[in-house]
């Protein structure tokens, strides 16, 4: 029963799922960053050009600053590309800096709840609020804290997982 082919289709499965799901922050930064780039270069071209900028250049720069900033956060966790000291914890013996790889996972991770809660509180109370000129709701633009949060979390919880599994007899990842 183990090795028939509708276990083994099924089991591949998850993996492209999984990696599908996994690469659509990847690509909504991609879309963002082209958007806001053809956005600045039209505003600079209009202002040089015609003489008259256009007035939401500004407003869509920002929102894809912001998004961009928040959603790249999020990938620089899943990528461990974070701040770190491997040289100062490399001093260590090897179940020491397994202690310092979890706790450090651990605190990433309440980062990253911390960011949805206040994102959260902050989306809130800018729901009733719109930017000036595109009159978009600035409850859009401060969602993008909770995404960086979720973001956060989940990638982190996966890196910590992943040190688990590995315990104290392997070298846990830098961080």
């Amino acid at each position: 029963m183990q090795n028939s082919p509708v276990i083994k289709k099924d089991q591949k499965s998850p993996g492209k799922v999984s990696r599908a799901l996994s690469q659509i922050p990847e690509r909504l930064l991609l879309i963002i960053l082209i958007v806001t780039i053809l956005d600045m270069v039209m505003s600079v071209f209009t202002r040089y050009v015609t003489g008259k900028a256009i007035y939401w250049a500004e407003e869509v720069g920002t929102f894809g600053l912001v998004w961009m900033t928040m959603i790249g956060t999020g990938i620089a966790v899943k990528r461990g590309l974070h701040f770190a000291m491997p040289t100062f914890v490399g001093r260590f013996p090897l179940r020491v800096r397994y202690a310092i790889a979890l706790a450090n996972h651990a605190l990433i991770t309440l980062f990253g709840i911390l960011m949805i809660f206040t994102g959260t509180n902050m989306t809130l109370q800018s729901s009733n609020m719109f930017s000036p000129a595109l009159e978009i709701n600035l409850g859009i633009l401060n969602s993008s804290a909770i995404a960086c949060g979720v973001l956060i979390v989940v990638y982190e919880v996966q890196r910590g997982i992943g040190t688990l599994r590995r315990g104290a007899t392997l070298s846990p990842e830098g961080h």
